[in-house]
């Protein structure tokens, strides 16, 4: 089979979601007619998910291919391991807690086929109440980082400087870069600017590849024709002292070295 769409999904500890999301991918594809793998990195879940996933590979042995890791390996490292062993022309990263709502897959491949310059498409979240997530952001300073600080540790209400002022959700626009609960890629402009950062371990890897996309001349595009339903388990937010909010600063710190903005963005 010629594979068109490779997905990559993480999981970890995702039993709750992760057959929903998969079966989203699948009518997808099946209602379109459009010839794709489901690659699954697991991240050495603990709760029941390896089960359900090994149960879609032996039922769908020609479309789940499944990987097992020993330790939870973060978010990079993981989706690299998925992206190197996709044969699709076009890659889409999923999140294990989201689900394809609507829209049409045939478009978003022509829309990447026809404009060389696009570097991620990226859908229109909404979350389980029906809300649009605001999930694109400008690039932040290191300054305004900090100053999240109180909302993080004490649950203050702040303003979020991260996010653009009354973003027109309903409109196709070019933003600075966007979470990387899906985004759509071609193959080839991961092949020319390079797989994830494995430097930082959970996040803001979204952060780093967006501005390496467009340091390399690639737009990142917020496409609202594709819905996706994004069940958003805020992990980093859960606890500031936890091993994932830890790896969370220290992934903020190597990003600001690689490309400065500490006072102002770049």
């Amino acid at each position: 089979m010629n594979i068109r769409i490779s997905f990559i999904i993480l999981t970890w500890n995702c039993n709750r979601y992760i057959n929903k999301c998969i079966d989203s991918i699948i009518r997808a594809c099946r209602t379109e007619e459009v010839a794709f793998e489901i690659i699954i990195v697991d991240n050495y879940s603990v709760d029941g998910t390896r089960d359900i996933v090994k149960d879609y590979q032996e039922r769908l042995p020609e479309v789940v291919v499944a990987f097992y890791l020993d330790a939870n390996k973060g978010t990079t490292f993981t989706r690299n391991i998925g992206i190197k062993k996709s044969r699709g022309k076009y890659i889409c990263i999923l999140d294990s807690d989201a689900e394809i709502l609507s829209g049409s897959l045939t478009d978003i491949l022509q829309l990447m086929r026809n404009d060389h310059a696009l570097g991620i498409v990226a859908p229109k979240l909404v979350l389980p109440d029906g809300q649009i997530q605001n999930s694109v952001k400008k690039f932040p300073s290191l300054l305004g980082k900090l100053a999240k600080l109180p909302k993080i540790f004490f649950g203050w209400k702040m303003p979020n400087a991260d996010f653009y002022a009354d973003f027109p959700f309903q409109k196709e626009r070019k933003v600075d870069q966007a979470i990387s609960a899906c985004w759509f890629l071609r193959k080839e402009v991961i092949d020319c600017v390079g797989l994830l950062d494995e430097k930082i371990f959970y996040a803001p890897e979204d952060m780093e590849y967006c501005r390496r996309m467009k340091d390399f001349g690639k737009n990142i595009l917020y496409y609202p024709d594709f819905v996706v339903l994004h069940n958003t388990q805020q992990i980093s937010h859960k606890n500031p002292f936890s091993k994932v909010s830890i790896s969370h600063f220290w992934g903020l710190l190597h990003y600001y070295r690689k490309y400065g903005g500490w006072i102002s963005p770049k």
